[in-house]
């Protein structure tokens, strides 16, 4: 991950993210949608449509709070709004020269302004902006712009984010940057990362106690008591799930035996 030294040409980092919710029927706008692009914004959370699938962001901070279909499907996200840490979000892990935090600092890079970059019937573009705050020892040393792009007629929507850090800002590094989905646990049971790492997923409620036992360290959980018996006595560890960013193009989840079957694929653009 990149480190940022405080005499080094200010860089432009970017990361790209596609988004596809796939469902195997064609979805079509409800009655008295729209099929093109639009955003609306006068009040509350940032709502984008276009024609099969609709995003909701907070504003300004630029949390995903909600991807839905136009034809009446629930909410694809794991939301709560007391929750920090649901729907879609991105975050960094960072720390600077001399810290006496070993762990470094996360930060769910909220926005501060919100912009609408461009809007028209073929694609609409959203901004949500923080800047470095100087006068705050942990604020994260980088200006963010964190972006969603929607186009006309498509089932997914393109997320990416522009890091900025000036010539004269203190150093840093970035140990992790990434964005995170949390999905609908009653809708998504069946995990894909690629053709040799796919399976039907216990749930998150089997890794807590009475149903699972923490072992050496937390991400590892002996499934004692699972709701599925199938899972009863596994190791539930999601290094077990991990792959080399290198060789991370798609990855999602599927509702195997939901009425409205459909998945929730993150495509990779690239990886710098």
């Amino acid at each position: 991950m990149p480190n940022f030294g405080a005499n080094t040409h200010p860089p432009h980092l970017r990361r790209w993210s596609r988004v596809a919710s796939t469902a195997p029927r064609r979805c079509h706008p409800a009655a008295g949608s729209s099929s093109w692009c639009y955003v609306t914004s006068r009040q509350g959370p940032v709502i984008v449509v276009n024609g099969v699938v609709e995003v909701a962001l907070s504003r300004p901070e630029g949390h995903i709070t909600g991807v839905r279909y136009d034809d009446g499907e629930p909410n694809l996200l794991q939301y709560n709004a007391s929750e920090g840490n649901s729907g879609g979000y991105w975050n960094v892990v960072w720390n600077y020269p001399g810290s006496d935090h070993p762990k470094g600092f996360m930060d769910r890079l909220d926005g501060t302004e919100f912009r609408i970059i461009s809007s028209s019937e073929e694609q609409v573009e959203l901004s949500f902006r923080s800047t470095y705050n100087s006068s705050r020892r942990n604020s994260v040393r980088l200006d963010v712009d964190k972006r969603l792009v929607m186009l006309r007629g498509s089932s997914g929507f393109y997320c990416y984010a522009i890091f900025e850090h000036a010539t004269d800002w203190p150093a840093l590094n970035i140990s992790v940057a990434r964005l995170v989905f949390k999905l609908n646990a009653d809708k998504f049971d069946y995990m894909a990362i690629s053709d040799d790492i796919q399976r039907y997923m216990p749930s998150a409620a089997d890794r807590d106690r009475p149903r699972g036992v923490p072992l050496d360290y937390k991400e590892a959980v002996l499934l004692v008591d699972p709701k599925e018996p199938q899972f009863k006595g596994e190791v539930d560890d999601k290094y077990q799930y991990s792959m080399d960013n290198k060789d991370n193009m798609v990855h999602g989840w599927i509702s195997s035996d939901h009425p409205n079957p459909m998945g929730f694929w993150v495509i990779t653009v690239f990886g710098r």
